[in-house]
C-alpha cells in the first residue's frame, strides 16, 4: 500500500466502494424498482466511507491488514439480499466483482510504483481510468451476456463451484496484498500478473463450462418443444376425427382453444382406459395468452399420461386417474393437475427427472410459468403425482378479463 492521509485513504475508498457497486448492477439486477435501489445503495455507499475512514484514522495499521475484507464482506451480504438472483448466481457474480476490482485498484497501485515514484495521486488516477475502462467494458460487450447467463447457473451451479471460485479470488487477493511483502521489482510484478491471469482464466472456464452447459439444456428444451408440437398436431387430428364422428367435441369450458385441447387429450385418456376428473372454470378470455396456457396444459396432460401408462406397467390393473383443476383468483389463475403415478417417481432440484415423466416439456413449463412471475412445485404423494403452479394475470389483460 502507499499509504496517505485520511483524505487520501477516503478518496480511495470512494473510488473502490463506488467501483464495486457499479460494476456488480452492471452484471446484476435489483429486486426493487430503481428509485428504491438507488437510495439503498446510497446509504450502504455513505456508511461503508464513513466506517472505512474511522477505522483507517484510529489504525491505518490494522485496516491495511483486515479493511478491504471487512468492506466486502458487507457489500457482499448487501448484493446477495439486493439481488433478484438467486443466492448462487450472487456469489458467482461477486466473484467475478471481487476479481474485477482486484484488477483496478492492484494496477492503480503498480502504476504508481513502476512509473510515478510512488505519487498517490498516480495511483488514484489509475484506478479511475482502469475502473472507467472495466466499466465500459462490461456495458458495452458483455452485459447481457453475464446477465442472460443467469438463467443457466440458476439451475448448474453448485456449492463446490462456488466455493472453488472463492477460494481462488481471496487467496489470491490476499497473495497481492500481503502487507509482510513490501519490496516492488519486477520479479514481484510477475507474480501479480500470473496471479491476476490464472484467476481470471477460471473465471472464464468455469463461465465457458456453464454456459455450455446451458445451451445443451436450451437445445433439449427446444427439441422438447417440436416433439410436444408433433404431438399436439396428432391430437388435433384425433379431435377432428371424433368431431366428424360424433358432429361436436365435448363442451368442458368456454375458452374454445383450451376446450379443443382438453377434449383431445381427454378422448385419448379414455381409450386408454385412465379415468378423468375435470373441475374447468375458464372463461372466453383466461388473462394468459392462449398458446402460454397451451404449452402448459399439454405438456401437463402429456406427462400425466405418461405416468399413468407406468404405473399400470408397476402395477398391472391398478386403476389410472387424472384430475384436472383451473381456477381464477382474482388476478391469478390456479391450475392443479394429478395423475396415478409409479410409487418410486422422484425429483430432482425440485422438478421431474425425464426417465419418470416421458421427456416431455417440464422445463417449458417451468419456462412459462417464469414468464407470468408464478410459483410451482411438483410432488410425488405415494403414488399420486401431483403438480400445481399460480401465475399472475398481466395488468394490461386484467381489465379485459373483469367478469
Amino acid at each position: 500500500m502507499l499509504g496517505g492521509s485520511v483524505a487520501i485513504a477516503l478518496m480511495r475508498m470512494i473510488i473502490s466502494i463506488g467501483g464495486t457497486i457499479l460494476l456488480f448492477f452492471l452484471i446484476s439486477e435489483s429486486r426493487f424498482e430503481k428509485k428504491k435501489t438507488v437510495v439503498l445503495c446510497l446509504c450502504l455507499y455513505v456508511t461503508l466511507i464513513a466506517g472505512t475512514c474511522i477505522w483507517y484514522a484510529l489504525s491505518w495499521k490494522v485496516f491495511a491488514r483486515m479493511g478491504a475484507f471487512v468492506t466486502y464482506v458487507c457489500f457482499s451480504v448487501f448484493a446477495v439480499w439486493i439481488s433478484r438472483d438467486l443466492v448462487y448466481v450472487s456469489l458467482y457474480k461477486l466473484a467475478l466483482v471481487f476479481y474485477l476490482i482486484s484488477v483496478y485498484m492492484i494496477g492503480g497501485i503498480e502504476i504508481a510504483v513502476f512509473f510515478f515514484n510512488k505519487n498517490v495521486w498516480a495511483d488514484i488516477l489509475g484506478r479511475i481510468v482502469l475502473l472507467g475502462l472495466i466499466a465500459w467494458f462490461i456495458d458495452r460487450k458483455v452485459k447481457s451476456t453475464i446477465r442472460g447467463f443467469s438463467d443457466y447457473v440458476e439451475n448448474e451451479l453448485d456449492r463446490f463451484s462456488v466455493a472453488v471460485m472463492m477460494l481462488s479470488l481471496f487467496l489470491g487477493i490476499a497473495f497481492i496484498l500481503n502487507p509482510n511483502s513490501q519490496e516492488q521489482t519486477p520479479y514481484r510484478l510477475m507474480q501479480i500478473a500470473m496471479n491476476f491471469f490464472l484467476t481470471g482464466i477460471l473465471q472464464i472456464l468455469v463461465f465457458r463450462l456453464y454456459l455450455h452447459i446451458g445451451i445443451e439444456k436450451t437445445y433439449m428444451q427446444e427439441n422438447q418443444l417440436l416433439e410436444m408440437s408433433h404431438r399436439l398436431l396428432e391430437r388435433n387430428m384425433e379431435l377432428l376425427a371424433a368431431d366428424k364422428e360424433d358432429g361436436a367435441s365435448e363442451k368442458i369450458c368456454e375458452n374454445a382453444a383450451v376446450n379443443r385441447i382438453l377434449s383431445a387429450y381427454t378422448a385419448q385418456a379414455k381409450r386408454e382406459d385412465i379415468k378423468v376428473m375435470l373441475d374447468v372454470a375458464l372463461g372466453s378470455d383466461p388473462g394468459i395468452p392462449n398458446i402460454d396456457l397451451i404449452t402448459i396444459l399439454a405438456n401437463a396432460w402429456e406427462n400425466a399420461l405418461y405416468g399413468c401408462m407406468e404405473a399400470r406397467k408397476e402395477a398391472n390393473g391398478r386403476e389410472s386417474v387424472i384430475r384436472l383443476m383451473i381456477r381464477k383468483r382474482k388476478n391469478k389463475l390456479v391450475i392443479y393437475c394429478s395423475n396415478t403415478c409409479r410409487v418410486e417417481t422422484s425429483l430432482e432440484k425440485g422438478l421431474p427427472r425425464p426417465e419418470d415423466s416421458g421427456g416431455i416439456g417440464v422445463m417449458s413449463i417451468v419456462k412459462t410459468v417464469k414468464k407470468f412471475d408464478g410459483e410451482y412445485d411438483f410432488k410425488n404423494d405415494n403414488g399420486v403425482f401431483i403438480f400445481r403452479l399460480v401465475m399472475s394475470i398481466p395488468a394490461e389483460r386484467q381489465l379485459t378479463t373483469v367478469g
